[in-house]
């Protein structure tokens, strides 16, 4: 107030001939980066690993997974829901070391490919691996490379998904997961509790258990 007072004591009096509407001021927004797709070629590669973990040659080269040479480990691209290249995760052959970009925001894993054939019913899982083998086994699935995000969460409601099962691993973590994504998720979705048995997750079981799981609708 005291500064109003004291405008309008000094310049109150001056008689404005025009008003001068001054541009609005536009702060400057981090530009995405994106990769480009060629890049994806220096890790065109089949490794052992990929078969061990039960992939084959035809999830391999849909999804575009590659080996790294340099640092022993194999490669999974990651892209954000219009299909750009926002990152390139790995994870070693020799331990169990997983390696994520820090600046890399987490996008869902194969969403792209979710949207881009218009499928409405997918498979939830947390790693990368389990995503890949809901695939194999005719499951089209998404991977949150972990029990899932705020961002994350955010991304799925406006991904035209009708209805999830629910794969997280059979453990405390997973518990979290599913709790957390169903407090998240909205409420016009229908989502299903599929059966992992305890202690295991999807890359533990054959091809005759994941076709035999069951699953209850909450």
């Amino acid at each position: 107030e005291w500064a109003e007072d004291w405008l309008i004591d000094h310049y109150g009096n001056i008689y404005i001939e025009t008003q001068e509407i001054l541009p609005p001021i536009e702060l400057d927004k981090p530009k995405l980066k994106y990769l480009n797709p060629s890049i994806l070629e220096q890790y065109n590669y089949f490794h052992p690993y990929m078969f061990e973990r039960g992939l084959n040659e035809n999830i391999i080269r849909k999804f575009h997974i590659g080996y790294n040479k340099e640092t022993d480990s194999i490669t999974f691209p990651m892209w954000d829901i219009k299909g750009n290249l926002v990152g390139i995760t790995e994870r070693s052959v020799k331990t169990k070391r997983f390696y994520v970009p820090e600046d890399l925001d987490k996008p869902v894993y194969l969403l792209n490919y979710i949207v881009k054939e218009n499928i409405d019913t997918v498979w939830v899982c947390e790693s990368q691996i389990n995503t890949l083998l809901c695939w194999k086994r005719g499951r089209p699935a998404i991977g949150l490379i972990g029990t899932g995000s705020n961002p994350q969460y955010e991304i799925l409601k406006k991904s035209g998904i009708r209805q999830y099962f629910l794969a997280f691993d059979g453990d405390e973590a997973g518990d979290k997961g599913r709790k957390r994504f169903i407090q998240n998720m909205s409420k016009d979705v229908l989502i299903n509790i599929v059966n992992i048995p305890r202690g295991k997750d999807i890359a533990d079981l054959s091809d005759n258990e994941f076709n035999n799981l069951t699953y209850y609708q909450i």
